[in-house]
């Protein structure tokens, strides 16, 4: 410390390393920790992950260390995947269903489809096609759109379509329309 009162002042610095962060000492580098609830310390008061990171938080510095429990994992988990915008627009097919199409995002198509198999007895689900987006959200909503388009009748996700019709109108979507 380079002043002579005894009251810390931010970013001081005590002989065992630690640093006074306005509030509290902290070690250095090491100034965000995520509790077993997935909640992380930050600017003086616990956060979700969203919230610490719509505040400007890094998740380089995020001490993961105490999460044990699987709904603190699972919440995480969500809320990376929901920040990773880049992956897969896909095409599933089941032959219990002739002629329908599934088309939906993901970042890894290939584990998407394998989490299918586990609903069905017979193993029976099949990637038919994948395309990678910078912005796989806005691709498989454009797909949808295009699809319903010309398909002969549609239940969410479904499309009763060609599987080379699904993957001909999704070849032409085009990511420099989302580029602002």
């Amino acid at each position: 410390m380079q002043h002579t009162n005894n009251k810390p002042k931010n970013k001081d610095v005590r002989a065992d390393g630690k640093v006074f962060d306005g509030h509290t000492w902290r070690k250095a580098g090491i100034n965000h920790h995520c509790n077993e609830e997935g909640l992380i310390f930050y600017k003086r008061e616990f956060r979700t992950l969203k919230g610490y990171l719509q505040q400007g938080g890094n998740l380089s510095k995020i001490v993961f260390g105490n999460i044990k429990t699987p709904q603190a994992i699972t919440t995480l988990t969500k809320v990376l995947y929901d920040k990773e915008n880049s992956g897969d627009v896909y095409i599933i097919t089941n032959k219990a269903w002739k002629g329908w199409v599934k088309i939906g995002r993901a970042i890894d198509a290939e584990d998407r489809c394998k989490g299918y198999q586990t609903s069905s007895p017979f193993r029976d689900y099949k990637l038919e096609y994948k395309q990678y987006f910078k912005d796989r959200t806005k691709a498989e909503k454009t797909a949808h759109t295009l699809c319903s388009d010309i398909a002969e009748d549609k239940n969410g996700e479904w499309f009763k379509l060609p599987v080379q019709k699904a993957k001909k109108l999704i070849q032409t979507i085009n990511e420099k329309q989302y580029e602002k």
